[in-house]
C-alpha cells in the first residue's frame, strides 16, 4: 500500500497539471485517468525513494562521530560505515542490480545486492570474471579498504536473485585485497 501511495504522490508531484484538468471536466474521468497513470507507473517505473531521517537510524553519538570525524578503531569504523552505507540504500546500480545495503560480521564486510530476472538472460554467472571486475573497481588507497584489511576481514559481494531467492557470493579474501593494495 505504501508503494502505491509513493507512486501516486510522485505522479501528482510531476504531472499534477495534466492529471487535474480531466478532474475539472468530470470527476470520474479524472479518477479513471489517475488510476491508469498509477498502473502504468507501477509497471514501468522504479519505486520512488522515500526520504529517510538520520535520527531514526543513528544514535546522537554515531551522528557526532560521522559529522566530526572522531577517531574510532577499525572495528567500530566498519560497523558505523556499514550502517551509514545501508542508510543511503537502496541504490540502483544498473538495470539489473540494486544495492540494498551493507553488514559487517567477525570475518567479512558484506555488500548486499538484489538482481532481477533479467540476470538470467546472461546465462550462468562467471564468478571469476565478476570477481576480477570488482577487484579492478576497488579504490586501493581508500581508508575503508585499508580498515577491512587491517581487521583481516574479507569482502563479500552478495547477489540475491529476487524472484528465485538464489544467492551468489563473490568473496574477496584479505590476502587478495592486501595484494591488490600493493
Amino acid at each position: 500500500m505504501k508503494k502505491i501511495f509513493l507512486h501516486f504522490c510522485r505522479l501528482y508531484a510531476k504531472f499534477w497539471f495534466l492529471l487535474i484538468i480531466p478532474s475539472i471536466a468530470s470527476p470520474f474521468l479524472g479518477i479513471g485517468i489517475s488510476i491508469i497513470a498509477l498502473i502504468i507507473s507501477l509497471i514501468f517505473f522504479d519505486d520512488p525513494v522515500e526520504e529517510k531521517d538520520p535520527s531514526d537510524y543513528f544514535t546522537e553519538e554515531e551522528i557526532r562521530k560521522i559529522q566530526l570525524g572522531e577517531e574510532v578503531d577499525d572495528d567500530e569504523y566498519l560497523a558505523l560505515m556499514a550502517k551509514y552505507l545501508t542508510f543511503s540504500c537502496p541504490k540502483k546500480i544498473d538495470s539489473i542490480t540494486t544495492w540494498t545495503g551493507c553488514e559487517v560480521n567477525n570475518s567479512s564486510f558484506i555488500y548486499n545486492y538484489d538482481v532481477n530476472d533479467r540476470w538470467n538472460f546472461y546465462g550462468e554467472i562467471d564468478e571469476e570474471k565478476l570477481k576480477n571486475k570488482i577487484m579492478t573497481q576497488i579504490d586501493k588507497e581508500s581508508f575503508h579498504i585499508r580498515s577491512i584489511v587491517a581487521t583481516k576481514r574479507n569482502i563479500i559481494c552478495r547477489y540475491r536473485h529476487r524472484q528465485i531467492g538464489k544467492v551468489y557470493d563473490i568473496i574477496l579474501t584479505t590476502e587478495e585485497l592486501r595484494n591488490n593494495n600493493n
